[in-house]
This record gives structure tokens, C-alpha cells and sequence, in this order.
């Protein structure tokens, strides 16, 4: 199962699992299908883009009956850009289709982004996990993650608010 920094040429696969992600499971999400369906190819080509302050990473498999690997999972990097911030970077849209999950894919994305994380002069991650989502707080936990507070009603989709669970990693001493 390959981990590999996503480039423009994954764009196309980019933003078709982003958009399954949103419409499957709204409430693990900040963006919304409906606002990103709108979006161009180009804008999921510019995230990806070298120049871009995000980097994103994803977990390529070979499905059955498939010529080619497919993009099974994803996981983005975005760094603070203020010179008061930039000491931290802020996870984002960690998901794994549910037909690859259980195969160890989502720890392998974590894995990727904090290797690179640690081998940079990042000193703190920082993300947000919709409040029940059991098995990404426990991944997050496992990697070392601490919860610093539970932001009530943080998104709201149609008319249920979700709450967020706020955590961080500290990589370095200040």
C-alpha cells in the first residue's frame, strides 16, 4: 500500500474522494459537498500544487479488477503562514474509503505526514475530530494526540449541530 505526497496529476482522484467524503459523511467535515461540488478541477490541481502552503498525502490500492492503483485514502498538512504561527501546522481531511478500511491505511497517512512533520522545524499539530467518531480519536490518540477541549455545536449539517474535539501533538520543545 503506497503513501505517496500527492501531486497536480492526482488532482482528478483528489477531489472525486474528497467529494465522496463530504457526501458520505458530512458530519466529519468542515467543507460541504454542496460548496465543493461547485469548485473546478483547477482548484483541487492548485492545493496540490508544489507552491501551495498544504501539503496531502494518499494511500494508493490495487482493487480488484483494476489496471491501476486507485487512491484509497487521503490526509492534508496545512502550515500557519503568520510569523507568530508558523511554528505549528494544522491537520485536515484525514478519510479512507470504507471499502479499504481496517487495512491499516489511516495510521500509514498519519504515519507519512508526521515523519515529514518531525523532519521539519514544526514544533505542534493541531486538528479537530468530530466528537464520537470512535476510530479517529482513538487513532489520534494512539499517535500521541491530546484532547484540549470539546467545541459544542461546532458544524452543523441540515439541522444537527456536531461537536468538535480539539487536539494537538506537540513535536518539539519551545
Amino acid at each position: 500500500m503506497p503513501v505517496r505526497r500527492l501531486t497536480v496529476s492526482d488532482a482528478a482522484q483528489y477531489r472525486a474522494l474528497r467529494l465522496r467524503a463530504f457526501r458520505e459523511h458530512p458530519e466529519a467535515f468542515t467543507s460541504s459537498y454542496e460548496e465543493e461540488l461547485v469548485k473546478p478541477l483547477a482548484n483541487s490541481a492548485q492545493r496540490l500544487a508544489a507552491s501551495s502552503t498544504g501539503k496531502f498525502w494518499g494511500a494508493f490500492v490495487q482493487a480488484p479488477g483494476a489496471t491501476t492503483a486507485v487512491l484509497a485514502g487521503m490526509v492534508g498538512l496545512d502550515r500557519e503562514q503568520r510569523l507568530k504561527n508558523r511554528h505549528k501546522a494544522v491537520i485536515i481531511g484525514l478519510y479512507v474509503a470504507p471499502e479499504f478500511a481496517r487495512r491499516g491505511l489511516a495510521r500509514a497517512l498519519l504515519d507519512a505526514l508526521l515523519n515529514e512533520a518531525r523532519a521539519s522545524d514544526l514544533e505542534l499539530l493541531v486538528l479537530t475530530v468530530t466528537r464520537g467518531n470512535q476510530p479517529a480519536e482513538q487513532l489520534y490518540l494512539d499517535a500521541g494526540f491530546v484532547s484540549y477541549g470539546i467545541e459544542p455545536g461546532a458544524i452543523k449539517v441540515e439541522h444537527q449541530r456536531f461537536d468538535k474535539n480539539h487536539m494537538f501533538l506537540q513535536l518539539a520543545s519551545s
